[in-house]
């Protein structure tokens, strides 16, 4: 997501809110780490993206704004979202084409799913974190 999208970036934040909400009134608010990557790190800073997560309803205690650090390459959290298959186009005044995935990584690392669009029951994903987070084969 970019903060200054005006399309379907902050109807995502506030279904993410909405999981998050869920999450945290259970015990795996302990467990569970939500981690939000910009593609537009160059306007994006980290007093933007907290304001950004304030107005979304995003609690900080377990929600990550990922950007570039001074000196890291411009591109950098570009480059982290398009191994996800995630692609960002930039478009006129600042806006990017570009789809809606909610991607879940399980304790290992590793890629366990995807949400796609903006119509899943947020019941669902929350479920699907459960069963991660209940695994008997957790490392």
């Amino acid at each position: 997501m970019f903060a200054s999208c005006t399309d379907v970036c902050p109807l995502h934040s506030d279904l993410i809110a909405r999981v998050q909400a869920m999450v945290n009134e259970t015990p795996m608010k302990d467990l569970v780490q939500f981690l939000t990557v910009t593609t537009d790190p160059k306007s994006d800073t980290p007093e933007i993206m907290k304001g950004y997560g304030e107005a979304h309803g995003l609690d900080p205690r377990n929600w990550t704004f990922l950007t570039t650090r001074e000196g890291q390459a411009e591109d950098a959290t570009r480059k982290l979202s398009e191994q996800y298959n995630v692609r960002f186009d930039p478009l006129e005044r600042g806006q990017q084409m570009h789809g809606v995935v909610t991607h879940v990584i399980d304790r290992g690392g590793r890629f366990a799913a995807k949400f796609h669009g903006l119509r899943f029951d947020p019941l669902n994903l929350v479920m699907y974190v459960n069963g991660l987070t209940n695994s008997v084969n957790r490392p």
